[in-house]
C-alpha cells in the first residue's frame, strides 16, 4: 500500500513538472487546446480569414464608448479581429488596472495601458506578460523597422532579463514634455513689449506691468499675470529657471540628483513666493481645475500660462500672435533647462498570457507602426476630422471642431496610443499656426531641452528598496512646495524640510537610481 501511494505521488509530481515546462513553452504561441486553429497571414489583409475576438482593457477619456468609434469598427472589417472592450474612465484607470492583475482576471491586450517599469518588472516575473521580441521579428515588420531607425528606443523598452513585454508611443515629431507657455499677445501689444524678458528679473518686472496698467482695457485692475492649475501646469519650466530638470530625480553632468533638496530649487521657492506676495501669481492656483484656469484665459484675464496651444485657452483662432515664453535664467544660471520628451511613451500596449492569439494581435497592432495605419489611428479618412487644402493632395486641414469630433472616432484622443506618428503625415497637416508653433519650440524648448532621465528599468530587489519611499517623498515635497511658495512654511525652514526629506529616504531613492542610470549607461 505504501509502494502504491509513493508510485502515485511521483507521477503526480511528474505531470506537475510537464505541465509548468508545458506553459513557459506555451508564451507567444497559439497551441491553447480552446483556441480556433487559425492560420495568420504575415502580410495583407485579413489577418485571419475566420474572425476572432479579443479581450482589450483600456482607459476611456469619457468622450465615446470604444466599440462605437469608427477605427475599432474598421479595423474589424480589415483584420477580421473583434475585441470585447473594458474600458474605465481614465480617472479610475489605474486603480481597475492594479485589481486585474491582483485578481488574475487578465485581457488579452492592455492598450494604452501606460504600464510602469515597476509593472512589467513585477508582471513578467509572474508569467503575466509575454515576450513580444519574437512575434515581432516574424510578424511586425513596422515595429522592427522602427526599432532598427530608432536603437534608444528597444535599448529603453527591452527589460532587464532582455526580453520585449510592451510596445510605446512614438512620436519625434514635437518633442514637449510638458505644455508650452505662452504670452497673451494682446496684452504685449498694449503694454507694447518689444522684446520677451531673458531673465528673472525682467519676467518679475513684465508681470508687474501686467497687473499694474491695465493691459485688458476693461478700466479695472483684474488682469492676472501668472495662472496654473495646481504646480505641475508650470513648474518644469519655472524650476528650469533655475537649473533644475525634474522635481524628482534627474541627472546632472552624470549624477543623479533629487532636484527638490538642491540649493536651486530653494531659489525657485523664493521666487515663487515673491511672485505670490505680490498677487503676480494667481491665489487660485493650487485649488482651481483645468477648466475655471481655462475660462480665466477665455474672459482675457490671464498674461501668462501653460496650455496645448494658445488660441485654446483664449478661446480663439489659433494664430501667430501669441509667442511662447522665452526661457529666462536665474542669477546663479547660466542657461535655463527646460524637460523634453525622449519622443517616446514607454508601455502602451501589451500582450497578456491568456491571449490565445498572440501572432495575429502582433499583426493587428503592427499596422498602427506602418505610415498608413498611424495616420488611420489619428486622423481616419478624409472627410471625418480633415480635409485636403491643395490640389496635389499633400497639404491637409483640420476641419472645424475637428478635435471633438477626434474624441468619438478613435481611441488616440487626449492619452498616448500604442502607434508611430509619422512625420510625412503630422507635416501635411502644418498650417501657418503649426509652422509658427514648431518655429517657437525649436527656439524656445529644444535649444534649452534636456530628458531629465531615461527610462529605466530596475530590478526587483531595487524596486524593493524604494517600494513606499517615492510616494511619500513625491507627497511631501508637493505639500511643502505649496506652503513654501504661499508663505505657510517660511523658507528659513529650509534646512529642517531637507532634513526630513532625507529621513523619509531620498538618499536610497538617488542611490537606486544612480545604479540603473549606469548599468543603462553601460548597456
Amino acid at each position: 500500500m505504501k509502494k502504491s501511494i509513493s508510485v502515485f505521488m511521483v507521477i503526480l509530481l511528474l505531470v506537475g513538472v510537464l505541465a509548468a515546462c508545458g506553459s513557459k513553452e506555451k508564451a507567444g504561441k497559439s497551441n491553447d487546446s480552446n483556441a480556433k486553429n487559425v492560420e495568420v497571414k504575415k502580410e495583407g489583409f485579413p489577418i485571419v480569414d475566420e474572425k476572432i475576438t479579443l479581450s482589450m482593457f483600456g482607459p476611456n477619456v469619457g468622450v465615446a464608448k470604444w466599440e462605437d468609434m469608427k477605427f475599432f469598427q474598421e479595423m474589424e472589417k480589415k483584420t477580421n479581429i473583434a475585441f470585447k472592450f473594458n474600458t474605465p474612465p481614465n480617472e479610475s484607470f489605474e486603480t481597475q488596472k492594479n485589481l486585474l492583475f491582483a485578481s488574475n482576471e487578465l485581457p488579452d491586450v492592455f492598450y494604452a495601458a501606460a504600464l510602469t517599469n515597476s509593472d512589467v518588472t513585477k508582471y513578467s516575473e509572474q508569467g503575466l506578460l509575454v515576450p513580444l521580441e519574437d512575434l515581432i521579428d516574424e510578424y511586425a515588420p513596422n515595429i522592427k523597422a522602427m526599432l532598427e531607425q530608432y536603437p534608444d528606443i528597444k535599448k529603453t523598452i527591452t527589460a532587464l532579463d532582455g526580453h520585449i513585454y510592451t510596445l510605446p508611443a512614438v512620436d519625434r515629431t514635437l518633442p514637449w514634455n510638458i505644455h508650452p507657455m505662452w504670452y497673451n499677445g494682446d496684452f504685449l501689444e498694449a503694454l507694447d513689449v518689444k522684446e520677451l524678458p531673458t531673465t528673472t528679473d525682467e519676467l518679475y518686472e513684465l508681470l508687474k506691468r501686467i497687473k499694474t496698467e491695465d493691459p485688458n482695457g476693461n478700466g479695472k485692475q483684474d488682469e492676472i499675470p501668472l495662472t496654473a492649475a495646481e504646480m505641475w501646469d508650470i513648474r518644469q519650466w519655472f524650476m528650469g529657471f533655475f537649473g533644475i530638470n525634474e522635481l524628482a530625480q534627474g541627472v546632472y553632468d552624470g549624477e543623479v540628483k533629487y532636484g527638490a533638496i538642491q540649493p536651486e530649487f530653494k531659489e525657485y521657492l523664493e521666487y515663487m513666493n515673491k511672485l505670490w506676495e505680490e498677487d503676480l501669481f494667481d491665489h487660485e492656483a493650487f485649488s482651481q481645475t483645468g477648466e475655471q484656469k481655462g475660462a480665466k484665459g477665455k474672459n482675457n484675464l490671464v498674461g501668462l500660462f501653460a496650455n496645448w496651444s494658445p488660441g485654446a485657452f483664449k478661446g480663439t483662432e489659433e494664430g501667430t500672435k501669441h509667442p511662447m515664453m522665452q526661457p529666462v535664467t536665474g542669477p546663479n544660471v547660466d542657461n535655463p533647462v527646460i524637460p523634453i520628451s525622449p519622443g517616446q511613451s514607454i508601455n502602451q500596449f501589451a500582450i497578456s498570457k491568456v491571449n490565445k492569439y498572440p501572432e495575429a494581435t502582433m499583426r493587428w497592432i503592427d499596422y498602427s507602426y506602418s505610415p498608413e495605419g498611424a495616420a488611420f489611428l489619428h486622423g481616419l479618412d478624409e472627410g471625418d476630422v480633415w480635409e485636403y487644402s491643395d490640389d496635389a493632395k499633400t497639404k491637409r486641414k483640420m476641419k472645424e471642431g475637428a478635435e471633438d469630433i477626434r474624441g468619438t472616432l478613435t481611441p488616440a484622443y487626449g492619452i498616448p496610443v500604442p502607434m508611430w506618428t509619422n512625420e510625412e503625415y503630422a507635416a501635411s497637416l502644418a498650417g501657418e499656426y503649426d509652422q509658427f508653433r514648431d518655429k517657437e519650440t525649436e527656439e524656445k524648448i529644444l535649444k534649452y531641452g534636456q530628458v531629465a532621465l531615461p527610462q529605466l528599468f530596475l530590478t526587483a530587489e531595487e524596486l524593493d528598496q524604494i517600494a513606499g519611499i517615492n510616494a511619500d517623498i513625491v507627497a511631501y515635497v508637493e505639500q511643502m512646495e505649496a506652503k513654501f511658495i504661499t508663505g505657510a512654511e517660511p523658507i528659513s525652514n529650509w534646512d529642517k524640510y531637507v532634513k526630513t526629506a532625507k529621513d523619509i529616504g531620498i538618499d536610497k531613492i538617488v542611490e537606486v537610481y544612480q545604479t540603473a542610470y549606469d548599468r543603462y549607461e553601460a548597456n
